[in-house]
């Protein structure tokens, strides 16, 4: 495995990702965002191929080292508000990115026709045809970024015609890949489970320094209180009482369904606890509508809100900073930067059993199971004791600080593509 931080200045990267800046929606913009910004000034040129909308008046841009491009896709950003018929969009998207990934791989073969010393970045299934192509064609070493897998998570029963496709073709980039790079312990040993080559995976955490991040956390201590109180007036009468963040989609990978059902034994101590559910449903999911059936049932409509709304990232951070409590009980989760990011703010984190123990380390409390009893008790020790609470949350501040970080994150990026790169040595008998 790759240890050296100074890959060769001969070194060229192509790093093939879907969703780039400005387009954010999720959590692979967010990386591609982050680690575009540490990348830049490492002496290594990294040329990244984005998806854009059609007609988008996006021209290549230059940060540093790292050179974007985005290239005009069909069918990408019809969006829930389009009058488009939901399967057309869908048909429109995949069609869109099949055509994105063999313009992404054409021009990476041109550039890179007699040449040596470069490399292929392709980060999830969005990525895998050109990096198929350019492994065929070029015979250029491909690293494959997994973020995640949504769609073929471990315990998934049922699974659609789309998704059983989503696998075939993350399965053949996994296993024509010289290195699959993954952000947590957790998801390595899930895909070795799963048949994917051992020897091949690679764990490297992600970082957690976003700008927006960074400057609440460095706000003098007035300003901070004022913003907390700014949010809490919104959900508590009179800024008073409890309040407990989730943030996420309402999926039910996410846990969500289970903290809903742990709301009234913490309602049953706490009546002025207040959970504020922060995040939009999928496309084309019922995930929303099956979040407000629940909270009808259990009859907490008073103290669950469900927005089911994107918030930006500062908004996100703002809740995080107002919260007594941060919960994540995810039961899959391949990373869970929003944790992190709380932990960063020196929040009380509960996360799921879906999270990685080195992820959040002992600066979290982490349940074991996906169980409503469970993750009500860890949120009533947190919101009972205040001291305890205090001690959790600097704990997982100085955690996150210690182990994560996007410079440590390029740097152990980096020497996975120098490794990558290195010509393989004849097998001799």
């Amino acid at each position: 495995m790759p240890t050296d931080d100074h890959p060769s200045p001969r070194l060229r990267v192509y790093a093939v990702c879907s969703e780039v800046p400005p387009d954010v929606v999720g959590g692979l913009g967010r990386y591609a965002e982050r680690i575009m910004d540490a990348l830049r000034d490492r002496g290594t040129p990294v040329v990244v191929l984005g998806a854009a909308r059609r007609g988008a008046a996006y021209r290549a841009e230059r940060r540093g080292e790292v050179t974007l491009h985005r290239l005009p896709t069909p069918g990408y950003g019809l969006g829930g508000g389009s009058r488009v018929p939901a399967p057309v969009r869908r048909l429109a998207r995949v069609a869109g990115l099949l055509a994105f990934n063999v313009r992404a791989a054409v021009r990476i073969l041109r550039a890179e026709a007699g040449r040596t010393g470069a490399v292929v970045a392709v980060h999830d299934w969005m990525g895998c045809l050109a990096g198929l192509l350019c492994g065929v064609l070029g015979r250029l070493p491909v690293v494959f970024h997994v973020h995640t897998r949504e769609l073929n998570a471990p315990g998934e029963r049922r699974r659609s015609a789309y998704a059983v496709l989503l696998d075939l073709l993350e399965t053949a980039q996994a296993r024509t890949a010289r290195l699959i790079v993954v952000p947590s312990a957790r998801m390595r040993d899930d895909l070795a489970a799963r048949g994917w080559p051992a020897g091949r995976l690679l764990v490297v955490p992600h970082g957690y320094e976003d700008p927006g991040l960074l400057r609440l956390a460095g706000l003098p201590g007035r300003e901070r209180d004022r913003i907390r109180a700014e949010v809490r007036r919104r959900y508590l009468p009179g800024g008073r009482g409890r309040l407990v963040v989730f943030a996420g989609r309402p999926a039910p990978h996410k846990g969500v369904h289970t903290l809903i059902r742990a709301v009234p034994r913490v309602v049953a101590e706490h009546d002025d606890t207040r959970f504020v559910l922060v995040g939009a449903a999928a496309p084309q999911t019922d995930d929303a509508a099956a979040v407000a059936r629940l909270i009808g049932r259990t009859g907490m409509t008073g103290h669950v809100v469900a927005g089911n709304r994107f918030l930006p990232p500062d908004e996100v951070f703002a809740h995080f900073l107002a919260a007594d409590v941060c919960v994540f009980p995810s039961v899959y989760e391949p990373f869970g930067l929003v944790a992190v990011e709380a932990m960063a703010l020196a929040r009380p984190v509960v996360v799921g059993p879906g999270y990685s123990p080195e992820v959040v380390g002992d600066g979290a409390l982490r349940c074991a199971r996906d169980d409503p009893a469970e993750l009500a008790g860890a949120l009533l020790r947190l919101l009972g004791d205040a001291g305890e609470a205090d001690r959790l949350a600097l704990r997982g501040a100085a955690y996150v600080r210690e182990r994560h970080g996007w410079a440590r994150t390029a740097a152990r990026t980096l020497a996975a593509y120098a490794e990558a790169a290195r010509p393989r040595r004849p097998i001799t008998r």
